[in-house]
């Protein structure tokens, strides 16, 4: 190799610069950890499809456990 960029597509900086860098520099530094962070400040609150996703959840197993206890005690 003689220095020279290989033949193919010229990627601009700003797509390769993380490719080149040290892996140290991908991951946050402790001063990243303390910076304001800009965007929605409140918690995440689950979305009402997930809290239905639990609900139905809990709600099966409860069921079938029901159904198989009543099953259980007609057997004895």
């Amino acid at each position: 190799m003689n220095g020279e960029p290989p033949p193919g597509l010229n990627l601009p900086e700003a797509l390769t610069r993380l490719l080149k860098a040290p892996r140290s520099a991908i991951w946050p530094t402790p001063e990243d950890r303390h910076r304001l962070r800009l965007g929605r400040q409140r918690p995440r609150q689950p979305s009402k499809a997930v809290m239905g996703v639990w609900i139905w959840a809990i709600l099966y197993n409860v069921i079938g456990f029901a159904i198989l206890a009543s099953l259980w005690r007609t057997m004895h």
